[in-house]
C-alpha cells in the first residue's frame, strides 16, 4: 500500500482526523524552508508543499506574498525536487505539492511526474486544470505511481463531480469557501453538508482546506467525520511574520490547533 493510504488507515484505526500543513517551498529562502519542514514534520500526518509561482490564481495575499518571497530568494522547480529529496532523508511523511498546470506544461508533463516521483512525492495537485483536461496529467501520474488530487467546491456540479470521482486518486480536497486561500473564522454550513455526500459517493479520504486556522473550526470539521483538514494561510502568515526564525513560532501555533 502507498503511503497516502497507509497513513489515512491507520488514522482510522486511532479514529484521528489528518493533520496536513501547507507552505511554499522555498519560503523565506531554502535553508529556512527546510527548517520549517523539519518542525512541521514532528505534528504533521502529511505535508502539502507549494511550487512558488508568480500568478497564483487560486491563492490569496498572504501565499501570493510567500511565492514572491520564495522566488527572490531563487527558488525554482529543480530546487523545489531538490528540496524534497532532502526532506526524504529524514521523513516518510506523504507529500502532496500543489504546482499551477504552466509550471508542469514549461517542464513537459511526463518528465514534471518522472522528477516528481524521482523526488519522494505522494500525490501532485494542479489546482488550475480543469479536470476535462486533466487526462495527460493523470495517465503520468499513474505512470509514476503519484496520486491526482482534485479540488472540489460547492459550487462543483454533479457532471462535473463524477468526473472528478473516476479522475481523482488518494484523497478529495474540499473547498471550504468561495473564493481564494486565506484566513477565515468560520465553516460554512454547506461545507460540511458537501463532507456527508462526498462520503456517500466516494471511498477516497475527505480533506477540507482554504480558510482553515483555527481550533475551533478543526473541532467542527472533525466532529463532520472529515478524513483530514489543510492548515496553510495561517501558517505562512506566521513564517511572513517571523521570517528569521520561525520553527519555534510555528511550533506553538501549532500547539494552539488542538
Amino acid at each position: 500500500m502507498d503511503r497516502i493510504g497507509k497513513c489515512f488507515k491507520e488514522l482510522r484505526r486511532q479514529k484521528k482526523m489528518a493533520f496536513m500543513p501547507f507552505v511554499v517551498a522555498g519560503d523565506p529562502d531554502y535553508k529556512t524552508s527546510l527548517k520549517i519542514v523539519r518542525e512541521l514534520v514532528k505534528n504533521a500526518d502529511f505535508l502539502e508543499l507549494g511550487f512558488p509561482y508568480s500568478d497564483p490564481l487560486a491563492d490569496g495575499p498572504v501565499i501570493q506574498r510567500a511565492d514572491m518571497r520564495a522566488l527572490a530568494s531563487g527558488m525554482n522547480s529543480d530546487r523545489v525536487f531538490r528540496l524534497i529529496s532532502k526532506i526524504r532523508v529524514f521523513s516518510d511523511i506523504p507529500i502532496t505539492v500543489l504546482a499551477y498546470a504552466n509550471l508542469v506544461y514549461r517542464r513537459g508533463v511526463d518528465k514534471f511526474y518522472r522528477d516528481a516521483g524521482r523526488a519522494g512525492i505522494d500525490a501532485v495537485l494542479v489546482p488550475d486544470l480543469p479536470v476535462e483536461e486533466s487526462d495527460k496529467f493523470v495517465k503520468a501520474a499513474k505512470k509514476y505511481g503519484i496520486d491526482s488530487i482534485f479540488l472540489v467546491a460547492q459550487t462543483t456540479t454533479k457532471a462535473r463531480m463524477k468526473k472528478i470521482l473516476k479522475q481523482a486518486s488518494g484523497y478529495l480536497y474540499l473547498v471550504s469557501i468561495l473564493g481564494v486561500t486565506g484566513i477565515r473564522k468560520d465553516i460554512a454550513p454547506e461545507t460540511l453538508g458537501l463532507i456527508r455526500q462526498l462520503k456517500k459517493l466516494s471511498k477516497l479520504p475527505v480533506v477540507v482546506g482554504f480558510g482553515v486556522s483555527n481550533a475551533r473550526q478543526i473541532k467542527i470539521l472533525r466532529k463532520a467525520k472529515a478524513d483530514g483538514v489543510i492548515v496553510g494561510s495561517a501558517i505562512v502568515k506566521v513564517i511572513e511574520k517571523y521570517k528569521r526564525n520561525p520553527s519555534r513560532a510555528i511550533k506553538e501555533f501549532i500547539k494552539g490547533l488542538n
